[in-house]
This record gives structure tokens, C-alpha cells and sequence, in this order.
């Protein structure tokens, strides 16, 4: 008997109906209803804990990438091609909202809501062009209008809030988001020097200009984004951008770096050598887990004083015992640690061309000894393309669930940012983020063999480690810091 192949539209419309029918189970379970869109997000909300089960977590991927999936099938291409061309609108209209402190104004009105002519008072704006950009945002579902001009906060637009009086947010901007959750402070970022650095990427591809990226040529400057962002005139930029990072650190559990990587497998009185560490929080939560670990904290100068202070109100009795050092130190110096059992590279790769990451890899190489590991802590790029089993597959741990069909392999929409921010790393820094292939390329380069992959449960990002091995042709790049 001949089967029949089920047409596409129904199959991926079965993915949404199965994926819905586990929500439903999972909340019935728990007999409490699924957050609303339209009441403002909670996290003490019980129901918001459930999102983060893994059944829960794993069919909303689905619903995402299977809902994005439909409307691209069905939806007339010429229509989808020019609303994706537009989209930058969206990030403008995001940026506005927050900078004129729209989400606070709501929060303290209520769910009733309030007219844009209220809602821009404060900011003395216009509030029929508020009410406009309110109204687009609305229409992708971030904001609620309730009746026409009156408009509340939804559980989208609410993540924005910076937990403020809105009268204290008015009354002093350059403080605005000093002691927020960063996540305002990300957004906003992303939604201005990012967005003006990536519109610059065609400009950048058809007037080549060594050394240039979108980021130089849309602010007209030579400078690389550190220096520029380092400049007397930009300190509330800067001060955004760090708070902002802050944010991006809340979005990733710190726990996720014990779920790959075998720390507690070390023997006591290991070295872990966090390299590019910031104020060394991530190595702290590991050394808070496993005692017997001595850490060495390297950074930059001004950062090492932060970590100082960082570590000795979180974990005082390490520092007490000498059992963590602070190295100011540039990774794009020899590396001076001798002893080293763990090298740690966390969010650094990723900021940095490969000519100028193999230099970092090949300090490291030269300071390892044969039982050193590597451990690079960075997301992986994944094809839209199912391919089959190649030579990295075979790494230890590096294979993983691809999308059921006929659903893009990577989950499409669904896990998009990796490929946002890509782009960004490559407009702004001159970064990459990597496929797999990509990393095995690298570290041989960089005199090291990738021997494993970790992708811990309920993280983005991917445990990386690699061993000593030969080393190739050196190449002399420069530049600091990261991303």
C-alpha cells in the first residue's frame, strides 16, 4: 500500500496543535493558566517558572519556528521580502519607547491604560506621533492598545521596565538606567549603535575598505568601537553599554557553567586561568562549587579593581585563603601562567577576527603543558541547511537535536539570535560568531586540538575544549578588549 505524504502546511500546523496540547497539559498538571500577553510580565509568577520545563521550553521552539514557518509559506513572498526590509522600523519605534520611559509611565497607570496626550506629558513629545509608534509596536504585539490613542503594557513591552518612578527617570536622564536590570540599557543599544553599524553592511561590501566596518562608516571614524566608545564625550554611551552587558549576563543563567564542562573532575589545587574574565563572576560561581580550585582572575587594569571588590563581597573566604589571584593582563601578550590546568576564553572568541583569535590561542599554547585544557564558552553557529553526518560530528558531544521536519534544521525564527548577533559582531568589532567547523579550524591554527562539545540544558551557549597540539605560522594582528 502506497503512504501518503502529509502536505506541508498540515504538518507543520500538526507541530503547533501537538506542541499546544503538551502547554495545556503541563499547566492543567499544575492547575494554574498560562501567562496572558496582555497582562504584564511577572517573574515571581509561578506560571512563568513553567516555561522554563523542558517539555514546555522545547515545544514553544517549535510553535515559534513552525508559526514563522506557516506565515512564510502562505503569505505573498513579495509582501514578506518588503515588510523584512522594514523592519528596522521596529527596532527604531522599540528604542523610542524606552527613551522616553513609555513602559514606566504605563506601569503606573494601570491596566486601564492611558492616552498618548498623558503618556507623552512627561517627555514633552508629540503625542500623536507617540501614539503612532506606540500603535506600530502594538501591532507586533509589544504594547496593548485598549481603545483607540489609549495604550497599556503587555508582557513584551513590560521586560523594558527599569523598576524607576518614571518621575525620578525624567528628572535625571544621565542616571536613568544606572541601577537597572540592563536589560532596558541592552535594548536600547542594540536599537541605536548596532542598528547604524548593520545598516552599513552593504556599504561596507561594495566600497571595500581595509580595516573599515559598518560601525566606522556609519559614525564616520577611524576608530575602533572601543576607543570611540572610550572617549570623553561618550560616557553616558558607555555607561549604557556596560549596564547593558550587565543584561545580556541576566538573560544566561550562571549556573549553566556547571552543566558542561566537569569542573569537580579537576584535581584540588587546580589552576583555572579565566582569560578576558571581566570582573570574574563566572569563574567565581565555579569556585564556589568546587572549593579546591585556585582561580586566576585576568583582565584589564581598571576591571581587575572591580573584581577585587567583586570577590571579596561574594566569596571572601577564597580570597581570605589565597586561593584566587587578580593578573592585570592582555591577552594578546605571552600568557604568564606556566602551570595552568584550564585556560578559560568566556564571550571572547566571538568578539575577534580569526587572524587576531589564533594570536590569543597561541599565547595560550605556549604557556600550556600537555595536560592543559582549553575551555572556549561561546555559541555555535548551526546551518539552515540539513546536511549530513560530517567529520565534526564525530567530536565528542558536538552532534545535536536538529528540528523535526519540515521545520528548518536550526529552528528557523525560533533561534534567530545567534544570527542577529553575528552580524552585529561582524559590523561593530569585526567579530564572528562560528560553526563548528569554523572553531575546529581555529583552534588548530592556534596550536590546539578541539577535543569535545558541551551544550548544557537550558543555555545558549556551548562548552568548547580543546588540547594542546602543533602549532602553524604565526601572524602578528592587534587591538583589546571585548565584547
Amino acid at each position: 500500500m502506497r503512504s501518503i505524504e502529509i502536505p506541508t502546511l498540515r504538518r507543520l500546523a500538526n507541530i503547533i496543535n501537538e506542541a499546544i496540547d503538551k502547554i495545556e497539559r503541563v499547566y492543567a498538571e499544575a492547575e494554574i493558566p498560562l501567562p496572558s500577553l496582555d497582562a504584564p510580565f511577572n517573574p515571581a509568577d509561578p506560571a512563568e517558572a513553567l516555561l522554563q520545563n523542558p517539555t514546555v521550553e522545547g515545544v514553544t521552539l517549535n510553535i515559534v519556528a513552525a508559526a514563522a514557518q506557516l506565515s512564510a509559506t502562505v503569505a505573498s513572498p513579495s509582501v514578506s521580502a518588503f515588510n523584512a526590509s522594514q523592519a528596522f522600523h521596529i527596532s527604531a519605534c522599540l528604542r523610542a519607547a524606552s527613551e522616553v520611559n513609555v513602559v514606566e509611565v504605563l506601569r503606573e497607570a494601570g491596566g486601564a491604560g492611558l492616552h498618548a496626550k498623558e503618556i507623552a506629558a512627561p517627555s514633552k513629545t508629540d503625542p500623536l506621533l507617540l501614539a503612532r509608534i506606540l500603535r506600530l509596536l502594538a501591532t507586533h504585539n509589544i504594547f496593548r492598545e485598549v481603545t483607540p490613542n489609549v495604550f497599556a503594557n503587555n508582557r513584551i513591552s513590560s521586560v523594558l521596565d527599569k523598576g524607576k518612578p518614571s518621575k525620578v527617570l525624567f528628572q535625571n536622564r544621565d542616571e536613568r538606567l544606572t541601577g537597572t536590570s540592563g536589560f532596558a540599557a541592552l535594548v536600547e543599544f542594540s536599537a541605536d549603535h548596532d542598528m547604524k553599524a548593520v545598516a552599513m553592511l552593504a556599504d561596507t561590501m561594495l566600497d571595500f575598505k581595509e580595516g573599515e566596518l559598518g560601525f566606522n562608516r556609519a559614525y564616520n571614524t577611524t576608530a575602533s568601537f572601543w576607543d570611540w566608545l572610550h572617549r570623553p564625550e561618550n560616557v553616558y554611551q558607555m555607561q549604557r553599554f556596560d549596564i547593558g552587558m550587565r543584561g545580556t549576563a541576566a538573560m544566561e543563567s550562571t549556573d549553566a557553567i556547571l552543566r558542561g564542562f566537569d569542573w569537580s573532575g579537576l584535581p584540588t589545587g587546580s589552576v583555572l586561568v579565566d582569560v578576558g574574565a571581566g570582573i570574574g563572576h563566572i569563574s567565581l560561581v565555579i569556585a564556589q562549587k568546587n572549593p579546591g580550585l585556585r582561580v586566576i582572575v585576568q583582565d584589564l587594569k581598571d576591571t581587575i579593581k572591580d573584581s577585587k571588590i567583586y570577590w571579596k563581597e561574594h566569596l571572601p573566604s577564597h580570597v581570605e585563603s589565597g586561593m584566587v589571584d587578580f593578573q592585570v593582563h592582555d591577552f594578546y601578550a605571552p600568557q604568564p601562567v606556566p602551570n595552568a590546568a584550564v585556560f578559560m576564553l568566556r564571550h571572547i572568541m566571538h568578539d575577534w577576527s580569526d587572524e587576531l583569535v589564533v594570536r590569543i590561542l597561541r599565547h595560550l599554547r605556549d604557556a600550556a603543558q600537555p595536560t592543559t585544557k582549553l575551555v572556549v564558552v561561546d555559541k555555535i553557529v548551526v546551518s539552515a541547511a540539513r546536511v549530513p553526518d560530517s567529520e565534526t560530528e564525530a567530536i565528542p558531544g558536538a552532534k545535536r537535536p536538529l528540528a523535526p521536519k519540515p521545520l528548518l534544521p536550526n529552528w528557523g525564527v525560533g533561534k534567530a539570535e545567534v544570527y542577529y548577533y553575528d552580524l552585529t559582531m561582524h559590523c561593530m568589532v569585526g567579530g564572528v560568531e562560528r560553526t563548528l567547523q569554523h572553531f575546529v579550524e581555529v583552534f588548530d591554527k592556534g596550536g590546539w586540538k578541539l577535543e569535545r562539545v558541551y551544550h548544557p540544558a537550558g543555555s545558549q551557549m556551548s562548552h568548547i575544549v580543546g588540547v594542546p597540539s602543533r602549532l602553524t605560522q604565526d601572524t602578528r594582528p592587534q587591538s583589546r578588549s571585548h565584547m
